[in-house]
């Protein structure tokens, strides 16, 4: 039998490479997050770690975070009572004098946690797949501002996937911003300090308190970049039982008692302090924010706000419609006691007097979540929208 001809062994190699090469798992990289989240771990000053029912909390000093910033003035507390944080009930195992709580991040999350975006920045336009879709009842107001306030309805809405996530919440933004941190020219793109009510399991098992920045238009997530809660360095952690990450009870119920949270963004002494109920719980440096820039820190995010956002979102994890709730899972027009809300939202002008919002409300889907806006209502409950809805399906709670 005679040997094949050097080209059909030729063939053969390069055709058994190729198959064997196809075949092959491609190569792992340690996901950026999750390493970072390690390292980050690692170089904690953790004094002691508890374990609530919904997280483990690393306990770490608070002056471990560098010289600690003078808070605005105190709050006001309310004249009725107020839910508390997990931390804030009898029982609750505390760090030692000294120490703040830090939520643990779980690696595993961090290197598939899911993408925060504004609205208005992301295409509506899609083919057959719904992944990575946020679905908006939003508003925003262009005026300038050192922050703003508001009160947030506590309800627990239903999520389909541990992925999916679904928030009330607000944006104090700069927009325009001449971002170097890219390989071109500079980049005009919109910075953000965050704040409101999550039920994102991933993140945390219960609905739960949330914080996010950017200082780069969401371009990427990172230590002194942007991120959710304490994932990333750039929070300043001052209060020992409130925290990006908490729980709080009681929760509202549909048709039954309605328990709120509310929220304020403050621009002082040039740190973001966010204000939660009657004191300030950290803050984020506005150094963050002008550090990417190489014009004035007074057109960046550290010299003041230019627009401010109050809106409901839910992320849609998967390829099909999500059935996951927003606000309580009841359409705007079921009204107080059953739809979420967002009541007595305010900016604050560069004056530092407080002003009621006002601002047009748009919903990206009216078959699934809707808003009914009562902006300047003469009440007490000031500016407010009620928000949700129940996603695709149109069942609440599924």
């Amino acid at each position: 039998m005679s040997s094949p001809p050097l080209r059909d062994l030729l063939l053969l190699f390069l055709f058994s490479t190729f198959f064997v090469c196809g075949a092959s798992k491609p190569t792992s990289y340690p996901n950026k997050n999750g390493e970072q989240a390690k390292h980050k771990r690692a170089s904690l000053n953790v004094l002691k770690t508890t374990v609530t029912d919904t997280q483990t909390i690393d306990w770490i000093s608070l002056d471990s975070q560098g010289e600690i910033a003078q808070a605005p003035p105190p709050r006001t507390p309310r004249n009725t009572p107020r839910p508390l944080a997990e931390l804030e009930l009898p029982g609750a195992e505390l760090g030692p004098p000294g120490t703040v709580p830090v939520s643990r991040a779980d690696p595993d999350y961090l290197a598939k946690a899911s993408a925060k975006e504004l609205p208005g920045t992301q295409s509506l336009k899609r083919q057959s797949s719904n992944a990575g879709v946020h679905w908006y009842v939003s508003s925003n107001q262009t005026v300038d501002n050192i922050g703003g306030s508001c009160v947030f309805s506590l309800f627990a809405p239903f999520t389909e996937r541990t992925a999916d996530f679904s928030l009330l919440q607000t944006a104090v933004t700069r927009q325009n911003v001449l971002w170097t941190g890219g390989r071109g020219p500079p980049t005009p793109i919109t910075q953000t300090v965050e704040a409101g009510w999550i039920n994102f399991i991933d993140q945390v098992a219960q609905p739960h308190l949330f914080t996010f920045y950017t200082t780069n238009g969401y371009i990427r997530d990172g230590d002194n970049q942007g991120g959710w809660n304490t994932e990333h360095t750039g929070w300043v952690q001052v209060d020992p039982t409130i925290h990006p990450g908490s729980v709080f009870t009681p929760l509202s119920t549909d048709g039954g008692a309605q328990n709120n949270l509310k929220i304020e963004y403050a621009l002082f002494q040039d740190h973001w302090w966010l204000g939660v109920e009657d004191r300030w719980i950290g803050y984020y440096p506005a150094s963050l924010f002008s550090s990417i820039s190489s014009d004035p820190a007074s057109t960046t995010l550290a010299g003041g706000s230019d627009s401010i956002h109050y809106y409901g979102e839910v992320f849609n994890s998967e390829e099909t419609l999500t059935t996951t709730d927003m606000g309580s899972g009841q359409f705007a027009n079921t009204g107080y006691g059953h739809a979420g809300y967002i009541l007595n939202m305010t900016y604050t002008n560069t004056n530092n007097v407080s002003t009621p919002y006002n601002a047009v409300f748009t919903d990206t889907d009216v078959t699934r979540y809707t808003h009914e806006a009562h902006l300047l209502s003469g009440t007490d409950m000031g500016s407010y929208a009620f928000i949700g809805g129940p996603g695709a399906g149109g069942v609440v709670g599924g």
